[in-house]
This record gives C-alpha cells, sequence and structure tokens, in this order.
C-alpha cells in the first residue's frame, strides 16, 4: 500500500474503522491523487462544495472574506481533511473557503466517490460519523483556545503543534489566524527569541 493510503487508514483505525481488502480496493478505485499547487482555492465560499480532501502533505488555510477582510480561521496541516462532508453530500454552498499555502499532495473525492464509498463499503458511514466528529472536536477546540488564551499563548501552540505554519505561511495570515496585527506579532516573536 502507499504512503498516501497509509496515512488515510492510519486515521480510520484511529476510529477503530478497519476495512476489508475489498473495501480498501474499492476505495482506491473511487480517489483520486492529486497535487496541487500553492495559493489555489479548493473550497470557493458562497459556492456548493464539490470535493473533499485528506492532505498527506503540505498546508492549507481555513478563511473567510467579510466587509472586505480576509480573516484566517485556521491552519490544517498534513495529515488532515480539507472540506466538509455535510456540505458536500448536501450540495450546500460553504460559508467559508480553503487555499493552499504550499504545496499539497491529497487524496481527493467528489460528492459521487463519498456516496458510493458510503453504498458499498462496510465502512461508509462510520467514516463519514468520524469526518463529523473530527470537525466537531476541532471547532470546540479552536473555539476554547480562542476564548482563554492570549494570542501569545495561542501563537505558541502553533509553533508546538504546527511548527511549519510559521516557517511557510505568510506573516499576514498568521497575524490574521490570531487576531492580531502584523506589527503585533513581530513583537511576540522578537519576545519569544529574547526567551530562548
Amino acid at each position: 500500500m502507499d504512503d498516501s493510503f497509509e496515512q488515510f487508514l492510519s486515521w480510520l483505525q484511529s476510529w477503530h474503522i478497519y476495512p476489508t481488502l475489498a473495501d480498501m480496493d474499492f476505495l482506491k478505485q473511487r480517489t483520486a491523487h492529486t497535487c496541487i499547487q500553492k495559493n489555489t482555492i479548493i473550497m470557493k465560499q458562497g459556492r456548493p462544495v464539490t470535493e473533499f480532501y485528506y492532505i498527506n502533505s503540505g498546508i492549507a488555510r481555513l478563511f473567510v472574506k467579510h466587509n472586505d477582510e480576509d480573516i484566517t480561521i485556521a491552519f490544517i496541516n498534513a495529515p488532515q481533511f480539507a472540506s466538509t462532508i455535510h456540505y458536500l453530500l448536501n450540495g450546500l454552498p460553504s460559508p467559508l473557503a480553503i487555499e493552499t499555502c504550499t504545496e499539497i499532495r491529497a487524496l481527493q473525492w467528489t460528492k459521487a466517490d463519498i456516496v458510493a464509498i458510503k453504498e458499498h463499503t462496510s465502512f461508509g458511514n462510520k467514516m463519514e460519523q468520524a469526518f463529523t466528529e473530527t470537525l466537531l472536536n476541532w471547532n470546540f477546540e479552536r473555539e476554547m483556545s480562542r476564548l482563554i488564551h492570549s494570542p501569545e499563548e495561542r501563537y505558541q501552540k502553533l509553533l508546538k503543534t504546527a511548527p511549519l505554519v510559521p516557517l511557510q505561511v505568510p506573516v499576514k495570515f498568521i497575524a490574521s489566524y490570531l487576531g492580531i496585527h502584523q506589527d503585533s506579532l513581530s513583537r511576540i516573536r522578537n519576545r519569544l527569541l529574547r526567551k530562548t
């Protein structure tokens, strides 16, 4: 099995989902392997979601345009999902957008692929439930962090949990994610450098 499926299979197993060999063969038939260039919008705000991704390498950002302001909500680091299965399956327009910050290598599925996987495998419905639960947990953790941690604490957490983000993502997106101006982020970085 190739590495791109190994990571995805590990994620499934972390949710106690164990596809049969026949399930895996079907999944492979319905899965596209894609390489997406840096600065590509893979989910457009206000448009129906058409693809679902499992990022094997690279970084993307979840953002919203509001009153002519570009607000970064989160960074999506490999290995992780990008897109929302609920919007994909229901043909709903996304309230958010996803843009690649680096080149991304990912597994990709369309709505037809996800529907077929749910209908023709033993794990499809469990997989959808796990996707949804992952998203809910992620949203809860993100909101709690915004409520109880200062921008500096959130930046330190970003350094620990996603050390490539500060190295590969433009400062303006990191500052937006923290809810501060770029000058404030520079002061936080300088303060942290002096502590080391």
